[in-house]
Parts: structure tokens; sequence; C-alpha cells
């Protein structure tokens, strides 16, 4: 078959025409394609330019073709002809390429190819009619039908296929195409007969193949310079639309970044806005009429001074009062902003406050924000109250007391008839109630009696809360009625009952008063001198209100003394013991002996333990001196004779230290004292200050093997709680029982009731201060277990001999 339609011609130029064909018809799909996405104008163009370099191809294709034809006879052409059947296959084809492209349908696409397919039947027997013969062609009709036919359905086929993408398809489609093509010029012509023609006179041989390979190359060349432009135009519409994507991406961009600035400047807690040259409002946030009061009122375009009407006018100003204000603060919003700018702080009616700041813009113009500070400036105020007050009473606190107290003796020094007293106020006990009932009663009790002495003050009184208990006031006066008058309704709000819960607390307070100048001008030695009064107040319980006297001062400068000697009396071993012993009230036989501590101060002589020991616990040396006691006290019961008991006295510092059961320990291990033979008193109030951890103390310490006596019982708290909740081993009666014992029932009825209550408990009762036979004798009948005073013995040292034991 293939012989059949190739018979009669040169199998190189065959080659030839079907290379140049199949690029041809490749350029003619890229055209289309190209076409295709090409917009307006620009797809007109493209489609003359597809339909040239097409026409061009496919001519090209035809021509070599048929100089590779052989009919025996030399050819020749016609021009005008030849070059008409060029631009036939340029218009027809490019028609046909158009209808394909522009509509884009598969419908639209087989008809483009059809007529493309139309247009290369045209050409092609144009072109056989160019060639110049003597004679004429004989055709056989069915096969130039069939060669139409066959080119117009080959080519529909293939503009069909170009409706998908991809490479394949677009090489199937060229491929279809130039099937197309090489079947009507092949099938043509071998349905065509030149045995009737004879060449034209004057004709000469061509050189086939030259011309040919010129004609090649021409239709090469073009169709390079079309696919050339496909792949320039291709490149420039890729930059153009990587540039329009880039300028959509910039757009894109700029109008996230417009999006989230109206977001921001919906959201932000500022008011913005910005105003022109004239004063005008040109645009402002959502925020902004908010904080003005004036709803979601539109105020762009109004006035500076027109938007500061409305806003006073929402403030429930007058209109008269409202343009006045609005016209005086437009006025120095305009000198502040001429002047380059700045801010301040705009405080309403409504107890609202604006931190307003005006910059100037281009051309006048000028960018407003406004922020309510209102919350900002009452935490700002509160946390200054909290400064300078006390959290809990909502008293001045001591720094704010300070700061009021130099303004007062400041303002004292400029009038000389006025007088100013500073008072110290503390309550008693308050240490029991928290104790007793918990710190939230404690607390409760200051709240209550905070505000009683802040309903109590008039005019120029003041009364603070310097610490804990300690309140502190200041009374400026003219006369010492006022000051009586203050006085007087202190003591009042400190005295009384107050309920907290189901419990009724007794309250009471002491005072001190220092007076300036009477007392001093210098806020330290004034405070101080309050405080040596209070001091005195509270140690004496029949006087509440105590008056500084210059005798407080050297009392307290005598205390220092004491204090500092009691140190040096540490270092020097200072000290000596003595012991009064005790005895068995039924068989007057010694039971043990009671360790009294004794101190010669130098250039003083002795001094009681009852001035020394508080002494002692206020400047820290309690510690020290009681464990010289116990082991000087051990040590020497340790060397002993008889092996009798000592009973060392506990002070409540000690106790509160959670290292005295390993003092007791190590004072024990080294002086090699049963410890049986060692009796701790403790007093009650020494527990009760923290009973939890005494309690524990007192605990560790009996499981070594040591007494515990409780020490004064029948004065201060006398609970039975107490007793309940440790297992003393001894009750001491407190001696102001037995002064009274002999002529006052009721004493003897006290004694009687402990002495009973020991029964009860199971716990010896030792009586203290026995002085007489008939004090003995009492207890004897009331059956007291043991005894001890000056009948019995008095303190001092003692000294063994070998026969028997006595005191020196």
């Amino acid at each position: 078959m293939l012989e059949f339609f190739l018979s009669g011609h040169d199998l190189t130029l065959v080659l030839l025409a079907a290379a140049v064909c199949l690029v041809s018809t490749y350029a003619c799909v890229g055209l289309m394609r190209h076409a295709q996405q090409a917009k307006g104008r620009m797809r007109l163009i493209w489609n003359g330019v597809s339909a040239l370099a097409v026409g061009l191809g496919i001519w090209g294709t035809h021509f070599i073709a048929m100089l590779a034809f052989r009919p025996g006879i030399t050819l020749a052409y016609d021009v005008p002809l030849t070059a008409l059947s060029l631009l036939i296959a340029i218009l027809v084809c490019g028609g046909g390429i158009a209808l394909a492209v522009h509509s884009g349908k598969l419908i639209d696409r087989v008809l483009g190819g059809a007529t493309v397919g139309v247009g290369i039947s045209v050409m092609h027997y144009t072109g056989i009619a160019a060639v110049m013969l003597e004679g004429d062609i004989v055709w056989d009709s069915g096969i130039v039908a069939l060669s139409i036919l066959g080119g117009m359905v080959l080519s529909a086929l293939a503009f069909a296929v170009t409706t998908r993408s991809g490479w394949r398809s677009s090489a199937l489609a060229a491929t279809l195409l130039a099937i197309a093509i090489c079947t009507l010029h092949f099938t043509s012509m071998s349905g065509a007969d030149f045995s009737n023609c004879l060449p034209m006179q004057g004709a000469t041989e061509i050189d086939s193949l030259m011309l040919s390979i010129l004609v090649a190359m021409t239709s090469l060349l073009v169709l390079a310079a079309a696919i050339g432009s496909i792949v320039l135009d291709e490149a420039d519409r890729r930059r153009t639309a990587k540039e329009m994507a880039r300028r959509a991406a910039d757009a894109q961009r700029v109008a996230e970044a417009n999006e989230r600035l109206n977001l921001a400047l919906t959201h932000m807690g500022q008011g913005l806005a910005l105003f022109d040259g004239d004063g005008r409002l040109l645009l402002h946030n959502e925020r902004l009429p908010a904080l003005l009061g004036l709803g979601q009122t539109n105020i762009v375009g109004v006035t500076l001074v027109e938007i500061l009407k409305r806003t006073f006018s929402a403030l429930s100003d007058e209109p008269e009062e409202a343009s006045r204000r609005a016209a005086d603060l437009a006025e120095e919003y305009t000198d502040m902003i001429q002047r380059g700018g700045g801010e301040l702080v705009q405080l309403l009616g409504d107890d609202r406050a604006l931190r307003i700041r005006h910059s100037p813009a281009a051309e006048g113009a000028w960018i407003t924000t406004v922020e309510d500070i209102s919350e900002s400036r009452r935490n700002a105020a509160a946390i200054a109250h909290l400064a300078h007050h006390d959290s809990l009473t909502g008293l001045p606190n001591r720094a704010r007391f300070i700061s009021m107290l130099d303004g007062a003796l400041g303002n004292l020094q400029t009038d000389e008839a006025e007088k100013l007293a500073v008072i110290a106020i503390d309550l008693n006990r308050f240490k029991d109630i928290n104790d007793s009932c918990g710190h939230a009663a404690g607390d409760h009790v200051l709240r209550v009696v905070s505000e009683r002495l802040k309903n109590d003050l008039k005019d120029g009184e003041i009364v603070a809360r310097i610490g804990g208990d300690e309140f502190a006031a200041i009374k400026p006066f003219t006369t010492m009625t006022a000051l009586r008058d203050f006085l007087t309704r202190i003591e009042a709000a400190l005295s009384g009952r107050v309920t907290y819960g189901t419990t009724v607390l007794n309250v009471s307070g002491s005072v001190g008063v220092a007076i300036a100048p009477d007392d001093g001008l210098d806020r330290s030695k004034l405070l101080n001198n309050a405080d040596l009064a209070l001091y005195r107040a509270k140690d004496d319980p029949d006087q509440r209100i105590c008056y500084y006297e210059q005798e407080m001062d050297e009392a307290a400068r005598e205390r220092r003394a004491i204090a500092k000697d009691l140190w040096t009396a540490i270092d020097t071993n200072a000290f000596h013991l003595a012991y009064q012993v005790q005895k068995s009230v039924v068989t007057g036989e010694t039971t043990g002996y009671e360790v009294l501590l004794r101190w010669n101060r130098p250039g003083h002589g002795p001094v009681s333990p009852a001035e020394f020991i508080p002494i002692a616990e206020e400047c820290g040396a309690i510690g020290s001196i009681g464990a010289w006691v116990l082991a000087n006290a051990c040590r020497e019961a340790a060397l002993w004779p008889e092996p009798h008991k000592i009973a060392v006295n506990v002070s409540g510092l000690q106790l509160s230290q959670t290292g005295l059961p390993d003092l007791v320990r190590m004072v024990l291990d080294e002086t090699g004292l049963a410890p049986e033979r060692l009796e701790l008193e403790v007093t009650e109030t020494a527990i009760i200050s923290d009973r939890k951890r005494a309690l524990a103390v007192l605990n560790e310490i009996k499981q070594m093997g040591v007494s515990i006596a409780i020490d004064d019982f029948g004065t201060g708290y006398s609970s039975l709680d107490t007793l309940r909740s440790f297992p003393f081993d001894k009750i001491k009666l407190d001696r102001s029982f037995m002064a009274e014992v002999e002529n006052d029932d009721q004493a003897k009825a006290i004694v009687r009731a402990i002495l009973a209550l020991g029964k009860s408990l199971s716990v010896p009762v030792l009586a203290e201060g026995v002085e007489t036979s008939e004090q003995l004798e009492v207890l004897r009948v009331e059956g007291c277990t043991e005894a001890q005073g000056f009948l019995l013995g008095r303190p001092a040292p003692l000294v063994w001999d070998e026969k028997a034991q006595k005191t020196a």
C-alpha cells in the first residue's frame, strides 16, 4: 500500500516534506494554544501569526512533495497560481484556527479542524493547477474525493484532541494533522494520470533537491521565527504574569495590612482622630465617639469645637456652659498643637479621666489620640492608699503617720500658742486573744477598735496603726481640756466588749502621752517619750493613761545600764546560786530544794531577780543566764551526799526555744545528775504564749525522766484545760494566797479548792511563801503535800559536812 502511494516520488524529498509537515503541524497546535490563552487584540494578532506560520508550513510541505514527484516529465510552475495556493493555505487555515480558538467547544474545534482540512485540500489542488503542462491531467474522482474527505476527517480529529492539555495531547494532535496533510497529498497524487501531458516548451529541469532544501529551510525559518515569537511571548507573558502576581501579592499584602490596620483601629483601646488644617475631623476609629460619650454618632467633618461641645453636653452641661468650655479647651488644644503638640489629662464630670495627645502633621493637620485612664488612676490611687494605709484597718500606717507627724511639728513651730500631743496606744493582753481564740479573732478586734477610733475623730486629730496591736495618735491643742477630751474618747474606743461569733471578748488598752514642745520637738524623742509613758501605763493596772515624766527617761536609762551589766556578768561568771528547802508538810522531811539565782551588781550590791530577770528577757540575756543556772545547779547537786531533788525555773522565752530539751539532755550527761532528781518549774503564762510548741517541748523533757511542775498556780489564767493538757508532776500554789490564808476565808477557800483539785488529779501540791506556824497548820489540815518558805528555811548557798547538811 505504501509503495502504491509513494510510487513516482523521490524518497529523500518525501522525508524532508514529512519533517517540514510535522514541524508545521506541531507549531500549529502550539500557536493555537497560545492564541487561546491570549486576550482581546493579542488573540487576533496571534491568530494571524499562527495562520501565516501554519499556512506557510503546509504550503512548504506540499511544494516539497510536488518537487519529490517524478511523473517522468519536466515540471514547471505558474508563479501567480503558486502564490495563490500559499494565500489560500494561510487564509482558510487561519479561519479554521480562529473558529477553534475563539470558542473552545468540542464542536467548534471539530468544525475548525474540518475547515483546516478544506484549506489543505484547496491549497493542494490549486498548487497542482499551477503545474505548467502541455495536455490535461486525468483525475480519479473517487480518489480525489477520498483525499479531501480524509484530510477533513483527520484534521477534525487533530483539532478535537487539542481540547486536552499536556504535551502528549499536543504531540498527538500534531501527528494527526501531519497525517491529514500527507494523506491528502499522496492519496491525491495516486489518483492523477500524467500520461497525456507533455512539458511546456522551454521548461528546464529543476534541481529538485536544492529547491526543496531551500523551500524547507525558508519554511522552517518562518516556523522557527513563529515558534521563537511564541517562546519570547510566552516568556514575556510569564514575566507579565509574574509581575502581575507580584503586584497582586503586594496588593494583597496592602489589603491585608489595611484590614489589620482597620481591625487594630476598631479594637484598639485608644480613640484615634485625624483633623485637617481647618480643625475638621477627617477620619476616626469607633473607639473615639464612645470615649467622648457620643455613642455611634457620625462626627466626620465636624469641627473640634463642635465635638467638644457635644461631649460636654453629653455630660449634662447646660448649652451655654458646654459652649464656653468647648471654646476654651479648643483654644488650649490649638495653642498646644502650634507649639509642637503634647499631651494633657482631661477630667470629666462623670469621674472619668482621659489622656489626650496631639501630634502635628503636614499642612496644619494633626493626629489626636484619646485614652481612658480612669481605671489606671483609680488603681494608682488605690496603690498609693495601700502604700500609706494599713490594709487591715484602713488607718494610716507608720510611714504615713511619720509624715503627718513631721508636718504637724513643722506647723507647731510657727504657732507658739499651740501644742501637740503625740500618743502611743497599745491593746492589753492582745496576744492572749490571738493565742486563745485565733488570729482571725485578733484581726476582728483590731478592725472593731480601729473603727471606733476613726468614728470619734475630730478635725486635726489623727490615729494610725503602727503595727500589731500598736496604734499612735496626734492631737494639736491649745487647752488641756481639749486634750483630755481626746484621750477620753480614745479610752472609750479601747474599752468594752467585742463580739466575735459566739465569743465575747473584753478589750482594754493603755495610753502614753508626750507633749511638744514641753517634752521635746524632735520626732524620735517624742515617740520614745510616748512609749516610755505607755510602758508605765501598762505596768500600772489602775492607770490606763500616763503622761511622760522626766523620771521615765531615768528609769529607761537605768534599765539599759542593767542590761549592759547583765551581759558583763555572763562573761565574768558573776552570778551565784542559792537554795530554798522544800519539806513534807506531814513529816517535815526535806523533799528537795528550789534553785534561786543571785547577782551582786558591781557598785550597786545585790539586785532582786524580780528586777533584773524581766530586763534579761528584754535584752535577750535570759537564754544564756538560764543555761548557766541549769548547768551549775545540776553540777552542784550531783556532788551532794543526799539525793535530794532540785527545782529550776524556766522562763517563757526558754520554753519557746526548741533547743531546750537538747540543753537539758547535755547538762544531765555532763554533770551525771540523775534525771529524776531534776524538776523544771514553768508558769502557765509561759505555756499559753505558744501552747502547742511549749507542750511539745515539755513532753520531750518529761520523757527523759525529768519532773515538770506548774508554778505560781492560782494567779493568771489558772486554766483547768492547761492541767488536763499535760501530766504535770507538781502544782505550786502561789505565795500570795499564804499571806491571807489565816484571816481571809476567801483565800482559805481558794487554797482548799486548789488542794482538792490536786487530789482529784493525783498531782501533789506545794505551797510557797509559808512564813508562820499557823499557815503551816492550815496546810496540814487541808492536806497539802509540801511547803516552802521562810518558816522552813531561807534561800542560801548549801554547805555539806561529813555528818549532816546545813545552810550557811
